[in-house]
């Protein structure tokens, strides 16, 4: 297998977490600089009394988080991912979506593919949540972090994965 260079997403899209089966809901409203990012582990030094160096290290990993701006958007789409609610519109009434009362997550695979090099990197169970947001002189959007938790299928437990190229028959 030859080595690759990973760039360029193209696509994002979730689905319930544990699905073997189905499409991902596509969310393709996603601002340029989605960044994906781990924080070095956290550790812990036994140390010795008498020694310069520790007897032993215990680290403790840190999870993987995606953030991105969600910009381009449909009101109907915000319910699955940040709570609240949605009405549509009639001919005497605007459509509106009226936000959770308080801070709300929601758990989904998420699928990033890729145009260039592996294929997708999948996160098996995704902690979603989106905070409002305006710059000045800019959209109005939701700033989204997901952040992995361990899923476990029954059998064993599983973070994320990346996806390399299509099987070939």
């Amino acid at each position: 297998m030859a080595k690759k260079t990973t760039l360029k997403p193209i696509g994002l899209g979730y689905r319930n977490v544990g699905a073997t089966t189905g499409e991902y809901t596509k969310l393709m409203g996603v601002l340029k600089g989605l960044a994906i990012a781990q924080d070095d582990p956290d550790s812990t030094e036994i140390e010795g009394e008498f020694y310069d160096v520790p007897f032993d290290i215990i680290y403790d990993g840190n999870p993987v988080r995606m953030t991105f701006e969600l910009t381009n958007y449909d009101l109907s789409e915000l319910p699955a991912l940040f709570g609240g609610t949605y009405t549509a519109g009639t001919t005497t009434k605007e459509e509106e979506y009226e936000a959770a009362p308080a801070a709300y997550t929601s758990e989904h695979e998420w699928k990033l593919d890729f145009g260039r090099g592996f294929g997708s990197l999948l996160i098996y169970k995704g902690l979603t949540i989106g905070t409002l947001k305006k710059d000045a002189d800019g959209a109005l959007n939701y700033s989204v972090t997901i952040t992995t938790l361990v899923y476990n299928d029954g059998t064993n437990d599983h973070l994320y994965k990346i996806i390399g190229d299509k099987a070939s028959a």
